[in-house]
């Protein structure tokens, strides 16, 4: 088995988000959806893709979820209780263990006290962090490899049954031969400068592509291959969010202890996930509006802010190009039910802030100002359109869904195209619907089943 990497072969953590952005996320990071709002989608990239530089959150996916795809499949190899023991496996690999409260920081205590007194599920969540030291860096790269990303866990399993890595290569065409995938074309760079080294060629009877749900339908379209195979980049989901801070008499520094170590949910509001927000200080004045004028005043609240991102599992969709120059074209409209839902998340999640003892919210909102109150908050927020929240997603998911019609879906339930022997997918593009928690223990999950599938097939 070869596997090519566009990203660096070896890890190239800086606490710094032009570091992180120039070598381990996707197209530097600046892919822009655009729709009926502008949304930033964020992808990752590098020897162990976006656990190199995700939150490390580690959620099961809802059982329902999981039974409506086996049921949508025919296959009850897909549901809840044919899934969890590849969940079991999966969390023992990587080390998924509940946030403990040494290293949790103040933020994520305050949000899961306040959900416990509104008798909320939720609290510590469960994270892969099994070294974590509390330093709230994973969204840069764990400087101290406490996050077991899978450059630290499943690759090197993968490596040691005689899989081999080319990393600073990024695949540009699947070969196809007697109509069926033969081998993946690759362009090799350097690292640092992008200068184009040498193409790499691989030959093989099973291709499989994992790019995540851009890059996968990305490559199919830039190369031409993507109209034979049905609806390829249609569909997309991405979890969009918005966050809501809260101004405590306390100081948190919400950017140190565990990145996203806490969540609640709330009975009435079935795929809204509220969990904690981590960003560093500059981007936190930034989310509050303190710039220019407002700077000083800004930098005396910085130490008292706490918050959550509200993540909603999304009923809006998109669809994923590729430009003429390879690069990502996306487009998303956000449903006004998304919104809804969205803007309720943010209110009860006032509401957990507001019990852990804050004196004032702010959502991340044009112009919508601090508020001393739930009510006064809600208020606010009633009459607000979708262009004037700062929406953001990191989760795109279901560009090239598994489905039994070829003309609604692009893969099977094995994961290999309907439509060209030979060639799989296995990343999140695969999942027939959005997911409505934190992707990557199931797309890890969700792999294995479709690595036994692969490896079965002829």
């Amino acid at each position: 088995m070869v596997l090519l990497e566009e990203g660096p072969a070896a890890s190239r953590f800086r606490p710094n988000q032009a570091h992180t952005a120039r070598y381990h996320m996707q197209e530097g990071g600046g892919m822009v959806a655009t729709g009926n709002g502008l949304l930033p989608i964020a992808a990752g990239r590098g020897v162990g893709g976006g656990t190199l530089i995700n939150s490390a959150l580690s959620f099961r996916a809802p059982e329902t979820v999981l039974d409506s795809w086996a049921a949508a499949l025919q296959d009850e190899d897909w549901s809840a209780a044919a899934i969890a023991p590849l969940y079991d496996e999966i969390s023992t690999l990587i080390g998924v263990r509940r946030m403990w409260e040494s290293v949790a920081g103040r933020n994520n205590q305050l949000i899961a006290a306040g959900a416990a007194q509104l008798g909320l599920p939720g609290g510590l969540a469960p994270r892969n962090t099994p070294g974590c030291m509390g330093c709230g860096e994973c969204n840069f790269g764990c400087p101290i490899h406490g996050k077991a990303s899978t450059n630290l866990t499943l690759l090197p399993i993968a490596w040691q049954h005689g899989a081999r890595i080319q990393a600073d290569t990024r695949a540009v065409e699947v070969l196809v031969e007697g109509g069926r995938a033969a081998g993946v074309r690759g362009l090799a760079h350097h690292p640092d400068t992008g200068e184009f080294v040498g193409e790499v060629r691989v030959r093989a009877p099973k291709v499989v592509l994992a790019a995540g749900a851009i890059g996968t339908p990305r490559l199919l379209w830039h190369q031409g291959l993507a109209r034979s195979l049905g609806p390829v980049g249609d569909g997309l989901h991405v979890h969009p969010g918005n966050a809501v801070l809260g101004l405590h008499d306390d100081e948190i520094y919400l950017w140190n202890g565990a990145t996203q170590g806490a969540y609640f949910t709330h009975p009435d509001l079935p795929g809204v996930l509220p969990h904690a927000f981590t960003a560093p200080p500059e981007a936190c004045l930034a989310a509050i509006g303190a710039v220019g004028r407002d700077l000083a005043d800004g930098l005396a609240k910085l130490p008292h802010l706490c918050g959550c991102v509200v993540m909603v599992s999304d009923h809006g969709t998109g669809r994923v190009r590729a430009t003429r120059d390879g690069r990502a074209s996306l487009r998303y409209n956000f449903e006004d039910a998304d919104l809804e839902r969205t803007k309720r998340g943010m209110v009860e999640t006032a509401r957990v802030l507001f019990t852990a003892g804050v004196r004032q919210v702010i959502g991340i909102v044009h112009d919508i100002g601090w508020h001393n109150s739930v009510e006064s908050f809600e208020a606010a927020l009633s009459d607000r359109a979708v262009d004037d929240f700062t929406l953001y997603a990191a989760h795109p998911m279901s560009t090239c869904r598994m489905g039994l019609d070829p003309d609604t879906s692009v893969v099977d339930a094995s994961g290999q195209t309907h439509r060209l022997p030979g060639l799989f997918v296995c990343d999140a593009s695969v999942f027939p619907t959005s997911l409505g928690v934190n992707p990557q223990l199931t797309i890890m999950a969700g792999g294995t089943r479709l690595g036994q599938r692969i490896a079965q097939a002829g």
